[in-house]
């Protein structure tokens, strides 16, 4: 990749719901409608929570910190664009930005906040990314990985206000957590 150019892609905010003991009853009683009602209104205010929290989407410290990398021991040239994409295959993703010779694709694949089961009062962060490394011209992906957190210190975990109080410190810290493993495990692959 020496003397290539690379871009970071753009995504929307992932979206982020907390699944609650009567949401899942609800959910489980009411059948495939229901449940999609349930998972609506719960990313709903997952959605307004993360925007008055101001959290920030959790690929973009793992595209930064990879992004570094591959400047430094790959001798890549960054480029900046603003163009948002949505998902879909590399090709269409590797069309979306024809300044860059490769394109560092990182996104979420599921971000919730979930009880143990048993506790019905103890919650944790369940958050999964997916990074590949496109190459512009063909449209291949070159490199790709996966990473999943879910919390574990049951001990220590909160109930659902705690997951949202002092201004969301719980479901950020948790989400670092999840960040800094992907961009350890990813470093490996690039």
């Amino acid at each position: 990749m020496r003397g290539k150019t690379v871009v970071v892609s753009h995504r929307e905010m992932p979206g982020f719901a907390v699944m609650t003991p009567g949401k899942a009853a609800t959910a489980g009683m009411t059948g495939l409608i229901g449940g999609a009602i349930v998972g609506a209104v719960a990313a709903n205010e997952g959605k307004e929570a993360l925007q008055q929290h101001h959290v920030a989407p959790p690929e973009t410290a793992v595209s930064q910190g990879l992004l570094k990398q591959l400047v430094s021991r790959n001798g890549a040239r960054p480029v900046s664009a603003a163009t948002n994409v949505k998902g879909g295959n590399a090709r269409e993703i590797a069309a979306a930005y024809p300044q860059a010779d490769y394109v560092l694709d990182v996104f979420t694949t599921a971000w919730m906040g979930s009880y143990y089961p048993g506790t019905f009062s103890k919650y944790y962060i369940l958050h999964g990314t997916k990074m590949q490394l496109i190459e512009r011209s063909s449209g291949r992906v070159v490199a790709e990985g996966f990473h999943s957190y879910k919390g574990e210190d049951k001990e220590h975990a909160p109930n659902y206000d705690g997951i949202f109080a002092n201004d969301a410190a719980f479901l950020k810290t948790e989400t670092k957590k999840s960040t800094d493993g992907a961009t350890v495990t990813f470093s490996g692959l690039l």
